[in-house]
């Protein structure tokens, strides 16, 4: 099972969300309007999960014990799978999706039932059958590979995980044999540092052969000095193509990257614990083909509110969390609107076609 092919990127986009006490919604972020809201059927969510293919997003629900799939073409709740062992109480902590969609790593935390009391066992990993709604396997821990966050190629067909020396490693999706590696650390030239990829591939992690990868890299004799950039990575051919190197590491959280553009916005500063008493946040937005700073703003925000999203032609940045509505900049980052909706709004925002 393939993610979407790279051309996807070229159409419309929409935001997925969750919005209380117990919906999905979807917004269009060209119009900022909610264009539709899935009822979950087993109450108010926990955690969502877009699948590799990106048709679907697994919903848990019922106080962590059930998961809810939801078809994003058709807005639907299509199936709903119930976690329960006879004697405990289980929550659903993780989950992730196999190879192949066929199967899901569920991790749960059990609570037993005793005579006069609850007690905590230790979290078990389960091998979920989706199709037949049954656990197959029960598991202490998952192999090394998964446990340190590998990811699922864009075919689907390997796992990408870095390994002890903090090069790229390619893994069999079926049975973890390693393929091959893609050297990060050795220096590509004298006194440089190794590559650390920062997770965010500027094609969505869609291309199969082919990946643009942000990246930090540490000066190996002034380690407090850490720099950024760009490194183009050929997946299939399992070496760097090239590697930008733009400057000092930016101190921010929150990286929201275009789908249309290689622009980032991202957010530092504020909370309101600064000692010299300003507690204003500071938006950047740069141009991810040079590292180039397009614009700047610094905004104060009520309490617990940060950067959600980026509109996939980056001409919009929103600002969300603890509350019901989406702070609204252009791309100078000039305030344009706050957008109201009907629910508050919870959790990661997940962009996707159509």
């Amino acid at each position: 099972m393939a993610a979407p092919s790279p051309a996807g990127l070229q159409g419309k986009q929409s935001f997925w969300f969750t919005m209380y006490p117990n919906f999905l919604a979807q917004f269009d972020p060209a119009t900022d309007t909610v264009t539709r809201k899935v009822e979950l059927k087993r109450g108010m969510f926990w955690s969502t999960h877009l699948t590799h293919d990106r048709r679907s997003i697994l919903v848990v629900t019922d106080q962590q014990q059930s998961v809810e799939v939801v078809d994003l073409a058709s807005g639907t709740v299509t199936s709903e799978h119930k976690f329960a062992e006879d004697g405990f109480i289980l929550r659903i902590r993780d989950l992730r999706e196999c190879p192949g969609g066929q199967h899901w790593l569920v991790r749960t935390e059990r609570v037993k039932k005793e005579v006069d009391r609850y007690s905590f066992e230790a979290a078990q990993w389960l091998l979920y059958d989706v199709a037949g709604h049954k656990v197959e396997r029960k598991l202490s821990r998952l192999p090394d590979a998964i446990e340190r966050g590998a990811q699922l190629s864009a075919d689907g067909t390997q796992w990408l995980a870095t390994d002890d020396d903090g090069n790229l490693e390619f893994l069999d999706a079926r049975t973890l044999k390693s393929q091959g590696k893609l050297d990060l650390r050795t220096p590509r030239h004298f006194g440089a540092g190794a590559i650390r990829l920062g997770g965010t591939d500027l094609l969505d992690r869609r291309d199969p052969a082919r990946a643009l990868m942000l990246f930090t890299s540490t000066d190996p004799v002034e380690t407090r000095r850490t720099s950024w950039g760009l490194v183009e990575l050929d997946l299939a051919n399992k070496k760097i193509v090239r590697v930008d190197e733009w400057g000092p590491n930016q101190s921010s959280w929150g990286l929201r990257v275009a789908t249309k553009k290689p622009v980032g916005a991202l957010m530092s500063g504020g909370f309101g614990g600064d000692r010299d008493g300003d507690n204003r946040a500071r938006l950047l937005l740069f141009d991810l083909t040079n590292g180039k700073k397009l614009a700047e703003a610094f905004e104060e925000f009520r309490p617990r509110r940060s950067l959600v999203a980026i509109s996939p032609d980056a001409d919009k940045v929103y600002m969300g969390v603890a509350g019901s509505d989406f702070e609204v900049f252009d791309a100078q980052l000039k305030r344009l609107k706050t957008v109201e909706l009907d629910g508050e709004i919870v959790g990661r925002i997940h962009v996707v076609d159509g």
